[in-house]
């Protein structure tokens, strides 16, 4: 007499193979190598940039910008050196304002060196903004240094000088 194998255990041969096959599946894609992903992908690494804010005021304290009705456009931006681009900077003029009254611009701040800029407002007179980039070391593996605005000065006339946020307030009597 042949002895025959029942349905049911090929059934569950079938069901341990079927197991097999899907652990094998599903552990598979674990054990590929791959190059690790890089943190700094994707990830803008521009700051704000920095701003300045002039605030020309004669002898008695009087905002020239405000009291001689000065238009932008007639001011004279001029940087030094040549290379850098030369923008118009805007006079801010609502009275709510923390910067009413002052000549707002941007100032170059993505390369170390020395920079100036020299500024001419018709009937007021000219000065001179110097400023020096430092390149410092940062602990953030994306950005590994920035570059810091330091030493601010108007070398022509007397001023005080304030920082907020990315931002420089001069207050230059003329």
């Amino acid at each position: 007499m042949k002895h025959r194998r029942s349905a049911h255990s090929r059934i569950k041969k079938f069901y341990y193979l079927t197991l097999i096959l899907l652990g094998a599946l599903s552990i598979g894609p674990g054990c590929h190598k791959s190059k690790q992903a890089n943190p700094c992908e994707d990830v803008l690494n521009e700051g704000t940039p920095t701003r300045v804010g002039l605030v020309f005021v004669d002898g008695t304290g009087e905002n020239i910008l405000l009291s001689k009705n000065i238009d932008a456009a007639a001011i004279t931006i001029t940087p030094e050196p040549g290379d850098l681009p030369s923008e118009p900077g805007v006079i801010v003029k609502e009275p709510n304002s923390p910067w009413y009254g002052s000549l707002m611009l941007y100032i170059s701040d993505t390369k170390k060196g020395t920079f100036k800029y020299k500024i001419s407002i018709p009937n007021a007179g000219s000065t001179t903004l110097s400023y020096i980039n430092k390149e410092e070391k940062s602990d953030n593996p994306c950005k590994p240094y920035y570059i810091s605005v330091t030493d601010p000065v108007i070398e022509d006339h007397p001023f005080t000088v304030s920082r907020v946020n990315s931002r420089l307030v001069f207050r230059i009597t003329m």
